[in-house]
């Protein structure tokens, strides 16, 4: 398909010229090659041509390969039927994309051959700068510009409240409303009411998404079809039993799908063992509002890094920029170490193998601490230890105690003063 994509395009004087030079390296078939040589001879042969007519162009192939029998010749025909229609512009795009890259490197490659074999006659700096330059006209790549934004509207963006919300008031409080591209770390102590934070807190984000946008869900801990139960029930605020009951009632699904807009609004995934590719490629194709990675520690595809801390953070800022290159949030599950046990506050250095790489590529480190007293079972503490979403008349660290209603999976704020 991608052959005859190309001879779609270069049937046109004017794109055969635009990629001419990247197609003796191009990987093609033979039969294309063929017929991208002929291109050539056809475009020589009719200079007031600007595209292959191919009534006058089969019988000169004809005439070029007078050794071809019959089948051979109706296989040529087929392709060449084949390429009649003009490529649509996101496909002549990529072509010429994908030959630019070749030439590019094709370009360099006998360069640092010239070079290395002395026979070098120009200025290799002015040469680079030469194939650079023909490099960005092909691809329409631009000088990068200053930073141009008209500082009254970057005002208006620190106090603009629009964005998603939190459930948990003393998170919005403290920060101003997650938008595309915002990338947080949520930790807690193992069995402590991670897992829970992030479902009670997806069933209140999913709804504000715009009916098109979905949350997904990475699963890298245990079963995914173990944390499907527990979001319905954060999103109804109902217990196992009451869940139970709905479903032999047969409401259940009905009365979540009132509450989310669909069925498929959160989607989770067992990722186990994937690369970073295969997560790229299920992010891609769900088109999320919000991500959440539990847990990118486990995803393939960053190296052998000589230090844990070093590969975690490449871990972390290739999430980042997931997220600003598909417009999402995204949240990182992770575990805090065993110096935050029994800490309501934990702080900063306080991640699992981490003391600094993860929080550098994160704008929110969002801490739930917990104790091990009879009177706080149901408590769990809500710190920011690192918050650069912080409102501008906002407190930056709530450190603000919460209920932690593990049988409805749902956390809520303490009113002041009980």
């Amino acid at each position: 398909m991608i052959d005859i994509v190309l001879l779609r395009l270069i049937k046109k004087r004017k794109d055969w010229l635009r990629v001419k030079d990247a197609l003796p390296n191009a990987p093609l078939s033979p039969e294309t090659r063929v017929i991208v040589e002929d291109f050539a001879r056809y475009f020589k042969d009719y200079p007031s041509h600007d595209a292959v007519d191919l009534l006058t162009f089969l019988p000169r192939f004809k005439q070029w390969h007078p050794t071809l029998n019959d089948e051979q010749f109706s296989q040529y025909k087929g392709i060449l039927r084949n390429i009649v229609p003009d490529a649509d512009d996101d496909q002549a795009r990529n072509i010429i994309q994908d030959m630019a890259d070749i030439t590019f490197a094709t370009h360099l490659r006998h360069l640092l051959d010239e070079f290395e074999e002395g026979e070098l006659e120009d200025d290799l700096y002015a040469k680079v700068n030469v194939f650079t330059d023909n490099y960005r006209k092909q691809r329409g790549i631009k000088v990068v510009d200053y930073i141009r934004d008209d500082i009254d509207e970057l005002l208006k963006d620190e106090f603009d409240n629009t964005g998603i919300r939190w459930r948990l008031a003393c998170l919005n409080n403290s920060m101003r409303p997650m938008r595309g591209g915002d990338f947080g770390i949520i930790a807690g102590r193992p069995d402590q009411g991670k897992t829970t934070f992030m479902t009670s807190e997806a069933a209140f984000v999913a709804p504000q998404l715009p009916e098109e946008r979905n949350v997904v869900w990475l699963n890298n801990e245990g079963m995914g079809k173990r944390i499907k139960p527990r979001l319905f029930q954060s999103v109804l605020g109902c217990s196992m039993e009451e869940l139970k009951i709905k479903s032999a009632a047969g409401t259940l699904k009905q009365e979540y799908i009132a509450a989310m807009g669909r069925i498929d609004k959160v989607r989770i995934f067992d990722i186990h063992s994937y690369s970073t590719g295969m997560v790229e490629n299920i992010i891609q194709d769900n088109n999320p509002g919000l991500v959440i990675f539990d847990m990118i520690d486990n995803i393939r595809g960053f190296g052998d890094a000589a230090r844990t801390d070093l590969m975690l953070e490449f871990m972390y800022q290739w999430a980042r920029e997931m997220m600003v290159k598909y417009d999402s949030i995204g949240w990182a599950g992770s575990q805090i170490s065993n110096e935050g046990h029994n800490v309501r506050f934990p702080t900063l250095p306080m991640l699992k193998d981490s003391k600094t790489g993860k929080q550098g590529a994160c704008d929110f480190q969002l801490m739930i601490g917990s104790v091990d007293e009879p009177a706080f079972m149901h408590s769990r503490f809500i710190g920011l230890p690192k918050n650069k979403l912080q409102r501008p008349d906002g407190k930056k660290d709530p450190k603000a105690e919460v209920a932690f209603l593990a049988t409805l999976a749902r956390y809520q704020d303490i009113p002041e003063g009980s």
